[in-house]
């Protein structure tokens, strides 16, 4: 991951640093807890458009979209910035 940050300013270690501060206190104001719970995004999981699948060897969450279900949004600010 830290890599990508490398790329991104030319291998320039101060700037790629500057960035990676700049994304790690934008990850924590949006996601303070290091993810997010199915009753948080109530709203997106009754539209069936959204299905959260358990996790893969890594832990990391598996998700399901489906685009075509896409209805405009009616839930809360707070939840459409976390989707």
């Amino acid at each position: 991951m830290i890599r990508r940050f490398l790329r991104a300013r030319e291998l320039d270690i101060e700037k790629a640093s500057i960035l990676f501060q700049k994304y790690l206190s934008w990850r924590r104001s949006f996601i303070p807890n290091g993810f997010i719970a199915p009753s948080e995004i109530p709203n997106e999981l009754a539209q069936n458009k959204f299905f959260m699948q358990g996790a893969d060897k890594q832990n990391r969450p598996v998700v399901v979209v489906f685009g075509a279900r896409h209805k405009p949004y009616k839930g809360s600010f707070e939840e459409f910035k976390r989707m």
